[in-house]
């Protein structure tokens, strides 16, 4: 689409900087730059708890500065708005797709085997039901990969409301789902593609949840693709408008991006719902702002493109938006960009006369 190829085109001019988790940063992160293979120059080890920044190549680098005012970039959620086959040749993505890993346990075979793990008891017809279970995660991932969304997608940890009070079963299945995407990916490589694979820790509560669910999802990639590869990838949090205001805060002092996820479910939100999602999401920035000025903000589910014009006045990074709303929704954020560039250079140059 031309308005997708214009944000493409912008982005592909402005140069580069690392995104740092240091609060200290006055400006706005603005575009996504994908880069190449997930999987830097040996980087060095982490002291403490606390997780190295500095000095890794360009290739770690997830957003872009723009120049007078940062772009309000539309990214794809879910996989319905772009073809299956890779294409050849083709320009590289302006940012990631958003996967909701959920859905994958809604295909037929697998519902049907995790239906069975679920009632089966510990034991030895249960690690056979999850054994099957990661053959048909790994199946989905490397579908997922081959795919044009595969060039770079972000895939939230699988959290299945049932198992909300389970949580030995719901370590085991995001575990065996972690270590299915990381197979997935070292396959990729094997065979000589290219691909980018970040990660959403799903609805952290506290800064001190967040870190385990992180420390969880880097252990699993350390083991199975290095540390190089841990690294590298970004990791970010799924959290819902109506979380506690200072625990985002927290949360994004060592997220590397959070996503505010508003009326995922529903395919058409009624008008107050993207005017109470707005309300919610300016409250939940204004504590993380507070906390790190730089922070990556994105908002998705259906109320996120109904609430575009006022989700750019508030100060977000962009939003995932699905097929049907995404041209529209990349016109509006286009026309927004271009008259807040056109008012800065026109305040700027009233100043010097």
């Amino acid at each position: 689409m031309k308005g997708e190829r214009q944000q493409q085109d912008q982005i592909q001019k402005n140069g580069e900087r690392p995104l740092k988790n240091s609060a200290d940063e006055q400006v706005r992160e603005g575009d996504l730059a994908r880069k190449g293979p997930a999987v830097p120059s040996p980087a060095e080890p982490e002291v403490g708890s606390v997780r190295r920044e500095a000095a890794l190549p360009l290739n770690r680098t997830y957003f872009k500065r723009t120049g007078l005012q940062p772009s309000f970039l539309v990214l794809r959620d879910g996989r319905n708005d772009r073809p299956a086959p890779r294409p050849e040749g083709g320009t590289m993505p302006a940012g990631p797709c958003l996967i909701r890993s959920e859905e994958w346990l809604l295909a037929p075979e697998l519902a049907s085997l995790y239906d069975s793990w679920l009632v089966s008891e510990n034991g030895p017809a249960a690690d056979r039901a999850l054994q099957r279970i990661y053959y048909r995660l790994r199946a989905e991932a490397a579908e997922l990969l081959e795919s044009a969304d595969g060039d770079w997608a972000v895939v939230t940890l699988l959290s299945p409301p049932e198992l909300a009070g389970r949580r030995s079963r719901l370590t085991a299945l995001q575990d065996a789902q972690l270590e299915a995407l990381f197979a997935a990916v070292a396959e990729r490589q094997r065979q000589g593609g290219e691909c980018r694979l970040d990660l959403l820790a799903p609805s952290p509560a506290s800064a001190a949840e967040f870190a385990a669910q992180r420390e969880f999802i880097e252990e699993v990639a350390d083991q199975t693709l290095g540390h190089a590869f841990a690294a590298a990838c970004r990791i970010g949090a799924l959290i819902a408008p109506d979380a506690e205001r200072a625990a985002a805060g927290e949360i994004a002092r060592i997220a590397d991006f959070l996503v505010l996820d508003g009326a995922a479910g529903e395919a058409a939100p009624e008008e107050n719902a993207a005017q109470d999602f707005v309300a919610a999401a300016g409250q939940v920035l204004a504590a993380v702002r507070r906390v790190r000025p730089a922070a990556v903000v994105f908002a998705a589910g259906a109320a996120a493109a109904p609430a575009l014009a006022d989700l750019y006045e508030i100060g977000l990074s962009g939003i995932f938006c699905s097929a049907g709303q995404r041209t529209e929704a990349l016109l509006r954020a286009a026309c927004l960009t271009w008259i807040a560039r056109q008012d800065i250079m026109d305040t700027a140059a009233g100043g010097g006369l």
